[in-house]
C-alpha cells in the first residue's frame, strides 16, 4: 500500500509537469480515461474502506492530492470528481455492511489503482 501512495504522488508530479508543457484539446489529455478510472477506483476505496475499517479520509485525500497535482480546469475537475462520487454511490447502494466480498473488492481496487498508476507513469511519465 505504501508503494501505491508513493507511485500516486510520483504520478501526479510527473503528469502535471508533462501536461503543462503540452497543449491539451477539449477532451482532455491522452491519459484521461485512465484518470477517470483511477478516480472511480479511489471513490470505491473510500466507501468500502470506511465501511470495513476505521473511518478516515485516506482515499478522499488521495483524490484531492491528485486533483491538485493535475491542475485541471473546472470542467475536467468536475468529470474526475463525478467519477469518484458515482463510484462511491454505486458501492454505497450495494453494500450496507462489511462482507467478505467487500474486503475482496478493497484488495482488488488497491491492486487496480496501483496498476493504473504504474501504467500512467510508464506511458506518460517521460
Amino acid at each position: 500500500m505504501i508503494r501505491f501512495f508513493g507511485s500516486m504522488l510520483f504520478l501526479a508530479g510527473v503528469i502535471v509537469s508533462n501536461s503543462s508543457a503540452k497543449a491539451q484539446d477539449i477532451s482532455g489529455p491522452p491519459y484521461e480515461s485512465q484518470m477517470i478510472r483511477l478516480s472511480e477506483t479511489l471513490g470505491s476505496l473510500h466507501y468500502l474502506s470506511n465501511l470495513c475499517s476505521d473511518k478516515n479520509n485516506l482515499w478522499r485525500d488521495q483524490m484531492n492530492d491528485l486533483l491538485t497535482a493535475e491542475k485541471a480546469d473546472a470542467n475536467r475537475r468536475k468529470v474526475l470528481i463525478s467519477a469518484f462520487n458515482n463510484s462511491y454511490r454505486t458501492y454505497s447502494d450495494n453494500y450496507s455492511q462489511c462482507t467478505d466480498q467487500a474486503i475482496k473488492a478493497i484488495e482488488r481496487f488497491k491492486q487496480q489503482g496501483e496498476k493504473l498508476t504504474e501504467g500512467l507513469v510508464a506511458h506518460y511519465g517521460n
